[in-house]
């Protein structure tokens, strides 16, 4: 395994067709761009992880920096090349961000102090209170009802507001129980909703009303112990998966917070963490960690063994990369949302699970158009 980037791998063994394990660095190019340039009676060429001839599993979709990153009709094109269109970046530190799966995705901003709604259907972007009730929003939350759940570190609470966007109830603000909620998830088999407090070194657990069950975990780096809790995710078991960052690794624990295993450890190898930030399940069970620190996201099976890292292992512009990733969430259609604060902007990314492939399959027409279009990119890398 070298540390060249994917991209330069791709062209140095373009004739050889060689079969690609699992990188620690991504497709880079300037040349993805021609995506938005194909003619609509073109077949687009689909970007999947890892690349032919190895079986995909993740489908790049896009990535989000304003209103004007909508996929646009002709007429839209049309008038934003009369009008002017909106500024590129409409973030200024995005961090947490959730979907109801159908069509509407929340990114929380810290230092606007509110939570930015992205309406697929409507193509249009706005703020989910006109007058800030927020001080610092973090990581979020939907429940199947549509309610949205926002850990507030600022105010020391969690917010919840219905599916029309009403303010329903707040709880935490007992310091003795929540100092700083960072980030939450909703268990609505169990009744319960889990709450990370890094400052604590702590989950904190409450009912769907908001009131206090109890709360596991201490300062240290033994089993069961965190050194800034971060991310939470819950599997079909109902086993709590907790993003332990300055212990670089990721804590399994049962629903009443006993400990039962842990994996990851710090390092540069690909296989390795350094700042595990957030997490989120697909439908297949498979488990997703973004790495702020190195822009990574990690797919693993529960067990801790790991199935493939996507991104270039440091912050990048680059579409297909990420920049400082803080939040991941994964909604009931197996889109994967990452938030990153670096970027200013949102990733999109699909988990081609075996339910997507019979809807969407990937052809060896979808392989022939991806190979043409790497050889094309090939002759331009020769040019002079």
């Amino acid at each position: 395994m070298t540390d060249v980037t994917l991209f330069e791998r791709y062209v140095a063994t373009m004739k050889q067709f060689q079969r690609f394990r699992i990188l620690k660095s991504l497709v880079v190019f300037a040349g993805l761009l021609w995506l938005a340039g194909c003619a609509p009676s073109q077949p687009k060429v689909r970007f999947v992880w890892p690349p032919p001839p190895d079986v995909p599993r993740l489908e790049w979709v896009g990535v989000y920096y304003s209103e004007a990153s909508f996929e646009k009709s002709d007429k839209q094109k049309l008038m934003a090349q009369i009008f002017g269109d909106a500024g590129e970046y409409t973030f200024k530190a995005p961090f947490g961000i959730a979907s109801n799966g159908k069509g509407i995705v929340y990114i929380s901003d810290i230092y606007d102090h509110n939570v930015r709604i992205y309406d697929f259907n409507r193509k249009k972007v706005e703020f989910l209170t006109k007058q800030p009730v927020m001080k610092t929003p973090l990581g979020l939350d939907v429940d199947n009802q549509g309610n949205l759940y926002i850990a507030d570190g600022g105010l020391g609470k969690v917010l919840v507001f219905s599916k029309d966007r009403r303010l329903s109830f707040a709880f935490g603000g007992n310091k003795e129980i929540l100092i700083k909620p960072a980030y939450l998830k909703v268990n609505e088999r169990l009744d319960r909703i889990y709450v990370s407090d890094p400052l604590e070194h702590k989950i904190v657990v409450f009912d769907m009303q908001g009131h206090h069950l109890f709360s596991f975990g201490t300062r240290g780096n033994g089993p069961g112990e965190f050194f800034s809790p971060q991310g939470v995710a819950i599997d079909n078991k109902d086993r709590v998966f907790v993003a332990d960052m300055l212990n670089a690794r990721v804590q399994v624990f049962d629903a009443e917070g006993n400990y039962l295993y842990n994996f990851g450890e710090r390092g540069d190898g690909v296989s390795q963490f350094e700042n595990p930030k957030d997490l989120d399940f697909d439908s297949e069970g498979n488990l997703h960690v973004v790495d702020s620190r190195r822009s990574t996201l990690y797919t693993y099976r529960p067990d801790g063994t790991l199935l493939l890292a996507t991104g270039t292992g440091k912050a990048t512009k680059h579409l297909m990369g990420f920049a400082a990733p803080k939040s991941v969430f994964i909604d009931t259609n197996d889109r994967i949302y990452v938030a990153e604060a670096l970027g200013k902007r949102f990733a999109v990314w699909q988990f081609m699970s075996k339910a997507y492939l019979q809807r969407n399959p990937y052809t060896e027409a979808d392989k022939k158009r991806w190979f043409d279009y790497m050889e094309k990119m090939a002759g331009e890398q020769k040019k002079p």
